[in-house]
């Protein structure tokens, strides 16, 4: 049964990586949805190419980084933009610290915003 146990357990922790989503109330979740929604339409008006991680506006789904999948990454002309928005200044540090290694690796830059109740990007992260 420890054998069954390990299984699980690792099971439960890569769908938990995989995720990368954190555990917020509805309302909390709609204020990270917009400044997700903000950031995305921001970089495309910028000419990015931009795939975000909500549903239901045509951006489809960024790729997973380091085991993570970021609320928004955007390439142009051969840079790329690895964006995390958060609720909490302190969701997530595994992740931020998983992107920022990334992006030492590939050059691409790494940066987050804490957004207020209302989803309003407020404070900038790197």
């Amino acid at each position: 049964m420890l054998v069954a146990g390990i299984i699980i357990n690792n099971i439960h922790n890569t769908k938990e990586t995989l995720s990368g989503m954190a555990h917020r109330s509805r309302d909390v979740q709609k204020a990270h949805d917009k400044g997700v929604l903000a950031e995305a339409r921001d970089l495309e008006k910028k000419g990015w190419d931009v795939k975000a991680d909500i549903s239901g506006h045509g951006y489809g789904s960024p790729p997973t980084v380091n085991g993570h999948q970021p609320d928004v990454y955007a390439t142009k002309r051969g840079g790329t933009r690895i964006v995390e928005i958060e609720t909490d200044p302190d969701d997530d540090p595994d992740q931020h610290t998983a992107f920022r290694r990334s992006a030492g690796q590939t050059g691409a830059n790494f940066y987050g915003w804490v957004v207020d109740k209302g989803g309003n990007r407020r404070t900038r992260f790197e």
